[in-house]
């Protein structure tokens, strides 16, 4: 009975903290109810409980069970009975009611939706063929999908149809969104126009478009979608008169057309746009940029330089403070830098003799010391002698003051000394922590911006650029102004990346690091990557493949995108969001309107007051007694289910867990990650007690079935642990429940630790001592009221007495007078973060993508003029190329952090416009337009294929003149051009070139070990073992490839070295670059240290070369792998359904199953490696065998 008691004070709590129910109507309520049960059989708690129940999960407010007597309100006499009557009300909104609630369109529309949807009434003429059309599509939906479209579709699509421009239109979640798209899509082909549907995914596209196949098809309509297409594909795709796809196969397919001039969409235009969840795709990712990803070569000289900056970011400390601690450095190395930024002229006879007087150094070491070491006296000094030594530092050279610090066990800093010295202004002042045995570690403290300089100082040896300062000289930048101009940007993403968590903002996926979009969709985002180094940080961090920094050479924007389809941009959400957020979007898009649809039926969501919880231990057990309550039966329902979304895939996982100990196992999923198998959630039905625990990836385009028991029970109970983004990401969360007239509720419960700085400055939030008196003071009067409002109710139902039904009533009132909750606070800050979000959206974002996207438009036109010039057929190619990367060097360096541009358009596209007529004419003059040499090496490549050895000869020395670190590739093609050329000397020429390479490969190697070694140095925790890495793995391979290539130069060096010595000659036969592997088949199948799947690696390369009909020139050779495997996986598959198996094969698959997948592996690494050698200028090789003639012997011997 207790237990019953403490239910009934819950659900009259509930019932008001609902924000459905006043005060006042709940103890009405609850008189009317008492009133009504007197004379009942049956026990009173239980009978209340479930009354008060069907009042929350059908949202019955006090409106619905009153009547007006003289105008006050009062309760219909049988409640029990007017609330079964409205709880079984299933009926769908009339035409009337759906209008009603509609305010945002004009009189003149709303009179014109209500002709054209009122079939039995007669329509004016303007309007009769809208109708018509209307009816067509609606006939079409009945015979091919076997339903009628609501009401409320049937609104939505006239108030498309009847707008004269751009028209976003919200309709909510479980509201039938697919349907309403394809009736507009099909009445705008009616109109002589061919829509793009935009979906927010993949998988949504292929699955609408294959969904409503049936009823474009009924109408005579072709439609097709746009993702995972092959060329051909494309070209078939964009014919269709309907096409459904992604912001990202559409922006990539008009780039493919535009800046890499496949012919996949030549005749369609951009004439309407239907935009499937408009609001995350217009809003939070409005300004994702979608590009085409291209071996830049350049790139790769970068990795060097970030894993340095790798390792020394590892070496910093970050502290509770914000402050941070530089690397463990030795004190000599630090003063003697503290020196030189001074340009001292320091008499360094006075740092001896005060290194001899601090008893650092002996008197008779002090006479050999030379100037350059003098400072490395200190190397082995105490703490107290580097104290003593910089006390005596001080009065010799009084410009310098230093504090000295020590670090507390709770992580802050202590100071302990000032060195000061007296009377000396503008002094230089140097925060330290002194270490014994002569070194030292630099405060650098978060107000003072010291950190930046002193690691750019560390790190840019020998990377300053004067060419800056050259006024003359074209701004295409080379090297080295790049590294300058980029330096600060990767420190601080290196920071960055060592402040990001996995599980967090990213996930290990594949080879690599993959984003996740983790405030928005949860969805993890395979086909993205962080930029300006951020990606290969986080890869160096976890020792995954290293990817190379991608060169943006081409993008296109959402807005970019969108603003295509002038005024004919048609969107449908389940959520639009705030009056802010629609202002932004009339702003960017302009005449772009609103309308809100309401739901076809009533919307049952019970929304529970939320709670802002101060420790993270109590949110957990909270959250968790909540799901657990929710997904028990109790004595008025049965088991309910729970959807609890998370803020993270750490947080998800860790509610399993804890869940997991009082829920069983075969009850509890988890539904975080998009690269996973989900269909055993999103496929299946909810069963009463089952807690799904997911990400925000549940929380938009997912429904969920729930069967009828938990619906009878209240339907899906939704448990949000976190404070969302915006109100729409909590709406489409919301969203999840109380779908198409079924009940459903909801709860935020969040905790203050989880809050950043920011808010909980602004919330006033305070988890003090005082504070926490102060809530346990309330959780006790709470308590109090409780117990007095249970003791009242069980006198009366002892004695019904008026004294005691009065004092049941005041305990009753008492109950319900509760404390405003801290989270709407939250929710203000949350909300006011939003505003400044979008006014830095609309104020810096979208104006600077703007600027960039028609920068881009100056370029795509030069990039006309090149492919329409005659003048550069000769060797287009390799001069668009040159281009490409001309531009991308110039766009990153104009919109550089560190470099900020504030010229306006207007200048900036004349000073490209200048910038590219200066480097096509280096091109035409057969310059390279930069200091970068990749220019020489594919002109030389172009010119030898064309049989001008001479001129191919001229190009590659041009590239080894150029850059000393990259002389393998022209060194070898030089050989090979020379010895195509056959003129005389022409076997020492090309001898003493491959005798080079040779050399310039052991270079290469030492590079990738130098790479290597920073990465795997930085890494803090070592959880694989020597070799395991993913890194480790591919530097291996990339050594392979290049030891292949050595032993390819061996073997002609061998061979030409014969041909000279015996005055022969030499036939050239030559391959595809990806035969290197072929070559050394036959050595390395003799060795007996290489492991079985690198044996069948080789093997299979070999066949894949027959196989795919691999010629010279092919650079696809990755994705011609991946067709082939498909293809025999596809045939594997189609046998082992039919009655003929080959046991003996299928035994040995079976037997041999690790080590195929691990030769595949290889194969797949192998070629990729391939592809990029080719990238950097390795189009081909060649095989030599020497001849010999009597003449030529004779020749020899004479000379």
């Amino acid at each position: 009975m207790e237990a019953s008691e403490k239910l009934l004070s819950a659900r009259l709590l509930s019932l008001l903290k609902s924000g459905q129910w006043g005060k006042e109507d709940a103890v009405k309520l609850f008189k009317a109810l008492v009133e009504q049960f007197n004379g009942m059989n049956g026990e009173f708690h239980t009978w209340m409980m479930k009354i008060l129940h069907q009042v929350e999960i059908h949202k019955i407010r006090a409106s619905d069970l009153t009547f007006n007597d003289d105008k006050v309100p009062q309760f219909v006499d049988n409640i029990e009975a007017k609330i079964n009557v409205i709880s079984k009300n299933t009926d769908e909104k009339s035409l009337d009611e759906i209008l009603k609630e509609i305010s945002d369109i004009d009189e003149e529309m709303m009179a014109q939706v209500t002709d054209i949807v009122s079939f039995k009434s007669t329509c004016p003429p303007n309007l009769q063929e809208i109708r018509e059309k209307l009816l067509k599509l609606c006939n079409a939906v009945e015979k091919t999908m076997k339903f009628i479209p609501r009401g409320t579709q049937m609104v939505s699509w006239c108030v498309l149809v009847l707008s004269k421009s751009s028209r976003l239109v919200q309709v909510g979640t479980g509201e039938g969104k697919s349907c309403i798209v394809a009736m507009f899509a099909a009445y705008q082909v009616m109109m002589g126009k061919t829509p793009d549907i935009i979906s927010s995914s993949p998988v949504l596209a292929e699955r609408d478009a294959e969904e409503w196949s049936e009823f474009y098809k009924e109408l005579g309509i072709t439609v097709n979608v746009n993702t995972n297409k092959s060329e051909n594909e494309l070209k078939k795709c964009y014919e269709c008169q309907v096409v459904y796809g992604t912001t990202v196969s559409f922006a990539g397919d008009f780039l493919r057309q535009r800046f890499q001039r496949k012919d996949v969409r030549p005749q369609r235009k951009f004439q309407c746009v239907i935009v499937d969840e408009v609001d995350s795709l217009m809003l939070d990712k409005g300004v994702e940029v979608v590009y085409l990803s291209s071996e830049i070569p350049l790139m790769e000289s970068f990795n060097e330089i970030l894993s340095e900056i790798w390792l020394i970011t590892n070496q910093l400390k970050c502290l509770n403070t914000g402050d941070i601690l530089g690397p463990i450095q030795l004190f000599s190395q630090v003063l003697s830098e503290i020196i030189h930024d001074e340009n001292k002229n320091i008499d360094y006879l006075r740092i001896v003799q005060m290194a001899v007087d601090t008893g650092i150094m002996p008197i008779q070491s002090s006479k050999q010391m030379h100037e350059n070491n003098v400072l490395k006296c200190l190397d082995n000094a105490s703490v107290v002698q580097m104290v003593a030594f910089l006390s005596m530092f001080v009065r010799n050279f009084p410009e310098y003051f230093f504090k000295l610090y020590q670090e507390e066990s709770d992580g802050n800093l202590q100071k302990v000394k000032e060195i000061n010295p007296t009377d000396a202004n503008n002094r230089r002042e140097i925060s330290i922590i002194l270490l014994e045995g002569g070194k030292c570690r630099v405060v650098h403290f978060e107000e003072d911006g010291s950190l930046e300089p002193s690691l750019r100082k560390m790190i840019k040896k020998g990377y300053q650029s004067e060419s800056a300062k050259e006024l003359n000289k074209s701004r295409i930048p080379g090297l080295e102004d790049l590294i300058d101009g980029k330096m600060k940007t990767w420190l601080g993403n290196a920071l960055l990346a060592t402040k990001l968590t996995l599980g967090h903002e990213y996930v290990l996926h594949g080879d690599g690091v993959a984003p996740v979009d983790f405030s928005s969709t949860g969805v993890v985002q395979n086909n993205m990557s962080w930029g300006n180094g951020l990606q290969q940080f986080l890869e160096m961090k976890h020792q995954t493949k290293l990817s190379n920094m991608t060169l943006i050479t081409n993008f296109m924007s959402n807005v970019g995108l969108f603003n295509k389809y002038p005024n004919q941009i048609y969107g449908i959400t389940g959520t639009l969001g705030e009056k802010t957020e629609l202002d932004m979007l009339k702003k960017i898009y302009k005449g772009i309107e609103t309308c809100k649809i309401p739901s076809f039926k009533r919307r049952k969501l019970y929304e529970l007051e939320g709670m802002v919880v101060p420790e993270e231990n109590e949110w957990i057990s909270m959250v968790c007694k909540v799901v657990q309550d929710q997904v028990t039966s109790t004595v008025y329902r049965g088991p309910r289910a729970a959807l609890v979304i998370c803020e993270t895939i750490n947080r998800a996982e860790m509610f399993h867990t804890a869940l997991s100990e009082t829920i069983s196992k075969d009850k509890l999923k988890l539904y975080v990650n998009n690269n996973m198998d989900n269909s055993t959630i999103t496929n299946s039905t909810i069963q009463g007690g089952d807690v799904i625990i997911a990400t925000n990836l549940a929380g938009r385009g997912t429904d969920l079935k729930v069967c009828e028991s938990a619906n009878e029970a209240g339907g899906l109970f939704v448990m949000q642990t976190f404070l969302p983004l915006n109100v729409r990401v909590e709406q489409q969360a919301f969203g999840r429940t109380a779908r198409q007239g079924s009940p459903g509720s909801a709860q935020i419960i969040m905790c203050t630790c989880h809050f950043s700085d920011s808010v909980t400055l602004l919330m006033g939030e305070n988890t003090s001592l005082t504070n926490s008196l102060g809530r346990l003071d309330n959780f006790t009067k709470q308590m109090s009221h409780e117990s007095v409002f249970e003791e009242a109710v069980k006198c009366y139902l002892e004695n019904h007495s008026s004294q005691n039904h009065e004092a049941m009533v005041s305990a009753l009132a008492d109950l319900l007078t509760i404390n405003s909750s801290n989270l709407e606070k939250a929710k203000d800050v949350r909300n006011a973060g939003v505003n400044k979000r979008l006014s830095g959206f609309l104020e810096k974002d979208i104006p600077e993508i703007i600027k960039k996207e028609e920068l881009f438009s100056v370029y795509l036109d030069v990039l006309d003029n090149v492919y329409e010039d005659d003048v550069f057929s000769d060797q287009r190619d390799v001069i668009v190329s040159s281009l490409h990367e001309c531009w991308g060097l110039w766009l990153l360096m104009y919109f550089s952090e560190e470099n900020p541009t504030e010229k306006s358009l207007g200048l900036l596209k004349e000073q490209l416009k200048v910038d590219l007529s200066s480097a096509k004419e280096k091109l035409l003059s057969k310059q390279s337009p930069s200091s970068m040499v990749y220019y020489y090496v594919r002109s030389g490549n172009n010119l030898r294929e064309k049989g001008c050895y001479a001129e191919s000869i001229e190009m590659y020395t041009k590239a080894l003149e150029n850059d000393a670190s990259g002389e393998i590739i022209p060194l070898y093609n030089r050989a090979l051009a020379t010895i195509r050329k056959k003129d005389a000397g022409h076997i020492a020429k090309s001898l003493a070139d491959l005798e080079k390479a040779e050399k310039a490969i052991d270079s290469y190697k030492s590079h990738l070990a130098r790479i290597h070694a920073c990465v795997k140095l930085s890494r803090q925790e070592q959880t694989t073992t020597e070799g395991d890495s993913l890194l480790t793995k591919q530097f291996l391979m990339k050594c392979k490839i290049v030891d292949q290539l050595k032993m390819n130069i061996q073997d002609a060096v061998m061979k030409l070295k014969r041909a000279e010595s015996r005055g022969g000659e030499v036939n050239l036969t030559e391959k595809h670059t990806v035969c290197l592997n072929e070559d050394t088949l036959k050595k390395t199948i003799r060795r007996r240290d290489i492991s079985l799947p690198e044996t069948l690696a080789n093997f299979a390369i070999d066949d894949f070369i027959k196989r795919a009909d691999i010629r010279r020139g092919d650079v696809n050779l990755a994705e011609k792998y991946v067709l082939l495997c498909r293809e025999d996986a596809r045939k594997r598959a189609e046998e082992s359904r039919g009655e003929d198996v080959n046991l003996a094969e299928r035994l040995t698959l079976l037997l041999f199953k690790d080590s195929i997948h691990s030769s595949i592996r290889i194969l797949g690494e192998m070629l990729m490696e391939s592809e990029h050698v080719m990238s950097l200028g390795l189009d081909t090789i060649f095989f030599l065998d020497t001849t010999y003639t009597f003449r030529g012997f004779l020749s020899r011997i004479f000379r």
